[in-house]
């Protein structure tokens, strides 16, 4: 088969690919992207407490996000991150009102969080947690979009009942679709035997 042959049959392989993979999503339809986190660049301050302590815990692991521009909503669809370690952790339950937990999910209440203002660069989350005997706090969480990245600052608008204060300050990158590393692995591998 002659090389120019070739060449247009892998061009027309990969435009199919393209249109089978990866659909674009129709005007106001949701769209989830996965991004993970930056564990140099991510950490979740806990301080206060009764001695005024203060510890950085590195974050790591994924999360989903839900994003409507048309409906002006977004929300965590999936938030698999951890600290680094286990914290003891107000919950609130009956008779065990504190629980060991290194779940950012659990600490922060993400995938509980609502969406209060919505664009292409910034999201901005609020949760109004009450607490009967131990008073009421917000959680706010702000992530702003800078290519493939996502900066994720905020937490707890005072101390939890447990006298202490929860704040995530957080780098994540996009992490593209399967069909989409398929289509940049099968382009580099072109380029290399055009060079």
């Amino acid at each position: 088969m002659d090389c120019k042959i070739k060449t247009r049959v892998l061009l027309v392989g990969i435009a199919t690919l393209l249109f089978c993979f990866c659909e674009t999503p129709a005007s106001g339809t949701p769209v989830t992207t996965i991004y993970e986190f930056v564990p140099d660049q991510s950490n979740l301050v806990v301080s206060g407490g009764f001695a005024g302590t203060s510890k950085a815990y590195p974050v790591e692991g994924q999360f989903m996000l839900d994003i409507d521009l048309e409906e002006d909503t977004s929300s965590f669809e999936q938030v698999d991150a951890t600290i680094s370690e286990s914290i003891l952790y107000y919950v609130g339950g009956f008779p065990r009102p504190f629980e060991w937990t290194d779940s950012l999910n659990t600490i922060l209440h993400m995938t509980e969080l609502e969406s209060m203002y919505v664009s292409d660069t910034q999201i901005d989350f609020l949760l109004e947690i009450e607490r009967p005997f131990w008073g009421n706090y917000d959680i706010e969480l702000r992530l702003t979009f800078i290519d493939d990245l996502v900066h994720l600052t905020g937490g707890f608008s005072d101390t939890a009942p447990d006298s202490y204060r929860y704040d995530l300050n957080a780098v994540a990158v996009y992490v593209p679709e399967p069909a989409t590393l398929l289509l940049m692995a099968l382009g580099a591998i072109m380029s290399r035997r055009r060079s």
